[in-house]
């Protein structure tokens, strides 16, 4: 039987909570879904993480949750990132971070998922090569799982796309995270990795990118500093859907999934 793989980008403050809340289920039951993963970097009011927000993530269902340049706004992460092997930050953040950059997790099947996570170097930072990276945890990882997944933080659409070339027949899926806007790049590589460019927010669409659009837009017209918020209402779900057959760890499928904040409310 393959896997049915549910991956959730960026997950937004309050909105996207809220709208996870109340699709999330649908979803796991509708598509018969195995294994949840979701970036969780923005999930506290937009910045970082905490506890109370990932307990109500794991309590909805979610297996792992990713993390990005945002992963140290809420300092109590720092310990916390320790304490919990669902959480992943970065492999190739500096050597001196706290947590891990990959983690293996059991399904009810008993698979074994591993997650991967990675951030960007264009426009991100210097952070180390996320290919030489990969390589590196890739030897790390057993031969028993089901599927790899990898989680490429980044800004610049080339990087994400490259990096699923690199590692095309190596993992099951590298998918984007961080820009916020879902791409329909989504597809199978020639060796079966499956890719796409960036999930896409889980939070409300009614935004700049789901902050408030008079502070957004002061910020660019004004060019002063403006501290983002997150809208709270009218989250949307921006999913995909990854189908895996564990005997080979390669993608059969890969599919784009949208609950309008109308659809959630009717689910709701």
């Amino acid at each position: 039987m393959p896997l049915n793989i549910l991956i959730i980008g960026d997950i937004i403050g309050k909105a996207g909570r809220r709208a996870l809340s109340h699709g999330l289920h649908h979803l796991v039951d509708q598509h018969m879904v195995d294994f949840v993963v979701g970036n969780g970097e923005n999930l506290a009011a937009g910045f970082g993480l905490t506890a109370k927000c990932a307990d109500e993530m794991f309590h909805l269902g979610i297996d792992v949750l990713t993390n990005g340049n945002h992963c140290w706004d809420q300092k109590d992460f720092l310990t916390l990132i320790d304490q919990d092997q669902r959480f992943v930050r970065p492999a190739n953040f500096t050597r001196f971070a706290p947590g891990r950059g990959w983690t293996i997790c059991e399904t009810a099947a008993g698979h074994r998922i591993a997650v991967i996570n990675l951030i960007g170097q264009v426009f991100m930072g210097g952070w180390e090569c996320p290919f030489l990276t990969a390589d590196r945890v890739l030897k790390e990882i057993p031969d028993d799982v089901s599927a790899i997944l990898v989680d490429m933080h980044a800004e610049a659409s080339s990087e994400k796309v490259g990096l699923a070339w690199y590692l095309d027949g190596q993992v099951s899926c590298v998918y984007g995270t961080h820009t916020h806007i879902p791409t329909c790049d989504e597809g199978i590589l020639p060796q079966g990795t499956a890719h796409q460019c960036d999930i896409g927010m889980t939070g409300s669409y009614q935004s700049v990118i789901g902050m408030k659009v008079n502070i957004a837009l002061k910020r660019m017209v004004e060019k002063l500093p403006q501290r983002f918020e997150p809208v709270e209402r009218g989250g949307e779900i921006r999913a995909t859907l990854l189908q895996v057959d564990p005997a080979t760890k390669r993608a059969l499928s890969i599919k784009r999934i949208r609950l309008s904040a109308d659809e959630l409310e009717q689910i709701g």
